[in-house]
């Protein structure tokens, strides 16, 4: 009977120990690699909202319109909500679910009288040594100078 068992061709236990730890290093490697392109894909989403803002701001200039930008992350999704005079009126933009934004400037309805800063992050995106703790995407539209500066990945 125990002639039968040595010549099993099974595998050892240190054989399947061995397997098991190679398939956790191989699931921990995709793992980071799985939470890292997430991290990177919201990264993405707030800078198609930055540069989508900055079109938005472009288009305002462009049609004189009394837009009021300031805005900060405490100030929920939408943007421009007021005029340069303080009345409330229908948003310009509203930002992507996670997206947060610190943005000054305005837009007057004068001609050249433009200038839209904005300071775009995503709430789960890369971390960063920035103020916000994520990586942040600096953004600037100036309409006297037609200067216009937007970041990429």
């Amino acid at each position: 009977m125990f002639d039968r068992i040595k010549q099993s061709d099974g595998f050892t236990l240190i054989e399947l120990l061995m397997a098991l730890i190679i398939l956790g290093i191989l699931a921990q490697m995709a793992m980071t690699f799985a939470l890292d392109l997430r991290k990177r894909a919201f990264d993405a989403t707030a800078l198609a909202d930055g540069k989508n803002l900055m079109t938005v701001a472009g288009n305002s200039f462009l049609g004189l319109d009394d837009i009021d930008y300031n805005h900060t992350p405490a100030d929920g999704s939408q943007v421009g909500v007021l005029d340069t005079s303080g009345a409330p009126r229908e948003p310009v933009f509203t930002l992507s679910p996670g997206v947060k934004a610190v943005i000054f400037g305005d837009s007057p309805g004068i001609p050249g009288g433009g200038l839209v800063t904005a300071r775009v992050y995503h709430i789960n995106g890369t971390n960063d040594a920035t103020g916000s703790g994520k990586r942040e995407f600096w953004f600037m539209i100036d309409e006297m100078t037609s200067f216009i500066s937007a970041p990429s990945l």
